[in-house]
């Protein structure tokens, strides 16, 4: 017969499984009202910058800054919280900051623009020209989109009367740079010279205007605007550099709290849940919220007219999410151990090995003696972590092929139909996201770690090679099924990973790490790259580029995974007769797969590599 001590932990276990049970869906409700925060406001902030008078080459470089500074303070972020074990504080006081500054980047007026100033003038093989300087995309925006009702529009003076006439530019017979304008005082730095025809759309009653070719003043002064107002904008009135310089503050600092709270919530998620491979079906209840919220927002938007309703609709998602995380529960070490092991008893009762998923606990309670960002540097040395780290620099750089180049082309190829498009490219993606997220965990265990690394980067690059073979838009929806793989099951991996070889107490500092390293520093250089492609070259090249990039990478890490299989498969033909085996299994790896990005173990349960050794 069993003493009591022996059924104490399975008894507290059994009784607080309700507690369990309320934790997880405090968990769901806290990943769905934070990315439905994040739906509401985020895919239309860079637009509300170019609303905000802001031009588009200022809005890429303050997103070119944010993935570096990102690399660098999401481990910062992450080890304030290991070290303090506040991870909800931290949390609540970093959406609480973005919550501030993104509320005080709406408030902030417009940057003041000029209307573009135009003369009209008499040129002897053209006729009667408008003459002027503004930006490149005066020409492309705007008129790419006349189907869809944009439209130029001249208003002007001449004699003492006024009249105004819409008239057509495009980027073949209209645009022409000179060395000097011809009749207008606008300064060479704003940017192209144009010389429209404009013949053809005045009224018989404008055509007696004077057309003296040898004089050098002009018939009539013009101001030009266009119907979709932010593609038409001359020079800047004085003094709106500080207000330029607010709104740069204030997206970048906000956007990057705001990616390191995603980091958060998702250290917050493995230390409150008992087992690893119950992320998935959590964090799911993110991608249902931030789906909802998006398309919510875009209804909203079009009753009311007007921009504050994202950030309102961001503001009380946010409150009501600091208000749902004040009540998780964070499980201790101890308490995840004794969780974990009970969950492995269990399994060993029904006639599972539970010696394979105890492996990375086992290490983690040798290393318990170490703690800070020391413990962190002897990962460094494991080829498993090394592997690991690359592929998410890699996947990093990958994402930046994908936002924001891909709906930037989708606008020039279907300029009238983009939104849509786009619309339901997010659909979609988010659909294979929310099935990816619930199956995640099984993938994981049934084909392991390698497999599903090679399975992401070939999704990668089938992605990316649709996009440039692929010249029908609505063609391209079908590539979005790729994110089942290339967020899906990518995410749960990098998540799962990063808390199995973390030591202890420094999950949250590992989280901030690799999403610093995949999302920062290799989404910045993946930007680099891709704004020198897309810029320099044909924008389609770009996409075949990072589409043989996955494939090599695929390919060169299929080769080592194999020779790394067969090498192992010798061993264990070479110590047969051996009890402690060469070959390390990791606990969420294949039984028939070789353990490329798994740390080593034993048997014992005792680990077999330098790190648990010091």
């Amino acid at each position: 017969m069993e003493s009591p001590s022996m059924l104490a932990p399975t008894t507290s276990v059994v009784s607080s499984s309700p507690f369990i049970h309320r934790r997880h869906i405090l968990l769901k409700a806290h990943y769905f009202l934070f990315f439905s925060a994040f739906g509401a406001l985020y895919p239309v902030l860079s637009i509300t910058l170019r609303s905000r008078g802001l031009s588009n080459i200022e809005i890429s470089y303050i997103n070119l800054i944010i993935p570096f500074l990102v690399f660098f303070t999401n481990p910062l972020v992450g080890f304030i919280a290991d070290h303090s074990r506040r991870y909800l504080f931290t949390f609540n006081i970093v959406l609480g900051i973005v919550i501030i500054l993104y509320g005080a980047m709406f408030l902030l007026p417009e940057i003041k623009t000029e209307h573009i100033q135009a003369n009209m003038t008499y040129d002897l093989p053209s006729g009667r020209v408008l003459d002027f300087c503004a930006s490149q995309e005066v020409a492309t925006k705007c008129s790419s989109r006349s189907e869809c009702g944009c439209s130029y529009n001249a208003n002007c003076n001449a004699d003492a009367q006024s009249f105004e006439f819409n008239f057509k530019m495009n980027s073949t017979d209209t645009r022409q740079n000179f060395p000097e304008s011809i009749g207008t005082s606008e300064p060479a730095r704003c940017g192209i010279h144009y010389r429209v025809p404009i013949d053809a759309y005045l009224d018989k009653s404008k055509l007696n205007l004077a057309t003296d070719s040898g004089s050098t003043s002009p018939i009539a002064t013009c101001k030009i605007t266009c119907s979709i107002a932010h593609y038409c904008h001359g020079s800047r009135y004085p003094q709106q550099t500080h207000y330029l310089l607010l709104y740069s503050l204030l997206f970048i600092i906000g956007t990057n709290l705001l990616s390191n709270s995603i980091t958060l919530g998702a250290s917050i998620g493995f230390a409150s849940i008992p087992r690893a491979e119950l992320f998935g079906s959590q964090r799911v209840f993110g991608t249902i919220g931030f789906g909802i919220s998006a398309l919510t927002a875009s209804k909203l938007y079009k009753y009311f007219d007007t921009n504050f309703v994202y950030i309102i609709l961001f503001i009380a998602y946010a409150f009501l999410c600091i208000l749902i995380t004040c009540f998780i529960r964070i499980q201790s070490h101890k308490q995840k151990r004794a969780s974990a092991d009970h969950d492995a008893g269990a399994t060993e009762e029904i006639g599972l090995d539970s010696s394979l998923k105890n492996a990375n606990q086992d290490m983690k309670r040798k290393n318990s003696s170490q703690s800070g960002l020391p413990a962190l540097i002897p990962l460094l040395k494991r080829i498993d972590v090394i592997v690991f780290l690359s592929l998410t620099f890699i996947w990093g750089m990958s994402y930046a092929g994908l936002d924001p180049y891909v709906y930037l082309y989708i606008d020039e190829i279907a300029p009238c139909q983009s939104r849509s498009i786009v619309g339901y490219m997010s659909f979609i993606s988010a659909s294979s996201e929310i099935v990816a997220l619930f199956l995640a965990g099984k993938m994981l265990e049934l084909l392991g770690v390698n497999i599903n690394s090679i399975i992401i980067l070939l999704a990668f690059a089938i992605r990316f090679a649709g996009y440039y073979y692929i010249r029908r838009p609505y063609f391209l929806l079908f590539m979005e099924t790729m994110h089942y793989f290339n967020f899906g099951i990518l995410y749960i991996l990098i998540a799962q990973r990063a808390d199995a070889i973390a030591p202890p107490g420094l999950a949250g500092t590992l989280q901030g790490v690799v999403y610093g390293l995949s999302f920062g520093l290799g989404r910045g250089v993946g930007l680099i790259v891709s704004s020198y492609i897309y810029t320099r070259l044909q924008s389609r090249t770009l996409f075949l580029f990072f589409a043989c990039f996955n494939a090599t990478a695929a390919i060169i890490y299929s080769l080592i995974f194999f020779v790394l299989k067969k090498r192992s498969e010798k061993n264990v033909r070479s110590n047969h007769n051996i009890n402690v085996p060469k070959i390390v299994i990791d606990p969420d790896t294949s039984v028939h797969e070789d353990p490329l990005l798994v740390p080593g173990s034993s048997p014992t349960g005792k680990t077999d590599n330098k790190f648990a050794e010091q």
